[in-house]
């Protein structure tokens, strides 16, 4: 059995920091939930391969070593069934953007919201940050709940914010304040 070092949800769930070595794992998770992940998220397409993979991997490790980015998989007992991050960290403002994903296997166990609980507790408290903020599709219905129950106030509607597969698409921003978790 595989065991992965990251930070604890609840006795089942983790938040793991990624290895090259996951990658199979991850690319493995993405292609066979394809059609429901690439409904709102277009990284979807890109993701055609273990070596886009590891690219991703790198990426994200380059911009944690940079500090603009924090990545990490969700696990259950040990297994991959998600992804959350940090990105657009500035810690000179405080702030940085939330961004989650889960295989629809399991939609609607809790499992992101817990995920982006705990995610928040060591943004705050670890990172030091001030400002989260998540971003959602206006037709993405799981994902403004996820916002909504935990915590995160709705700012307003951006119009035709995102163009994704030859159509603008309207976004939700959601923000939660340090004051406003602890």
């Amino acid at each position: 059995m595989k065991k992965y070092f990251g930070l604890s949800i609840d006795k089942n769930f983790n938040l793991v920091i990624p290895e090259l070595g996951m990658a199979d794992e991850v690319f493995s998770l993405i292609d066979s939930d394809r059609d429901h992940l690439r409904t709102f998220l277009s990284f979807v397409d890109s993701s055609v391969d273990v070596t886009s993979q590891i690219d991703y991997f790198k990426m994200k490790m380059t911009g944690a070593a940079n500090g603009t980015d924090k990545l990490f998989f969700i696990a259950m007992d040990n297994e991959i069934i998600g992804c959350i991050d940090l990105h657009r960290v500035d810690l000179n403002t405080g702030k940085a953007e939330i961004g989650y994903w889960i295989h629809s296997s399991y939609s609607g166990r809790d499992v992101i919201s817990k995920a982006v609980k705990r995610l928040c507790t060591y943004s705050f408290e670890v990172l030091g940050l001030n400002k989260l903020i998540i971003f959602a599709d206006t037709k993405n219905i799981a994902s403004n709940k996820v916002a909504l129950k935990t915590g995160f106030k709705l700012v307003g509607v951006k119009l035709q914010d995102v163009f994704m597969y030859d159509e603008y698409r309207d976004m939700n921003e959601y923000y939660l304040l340090k004051s406003d978790f602890l």
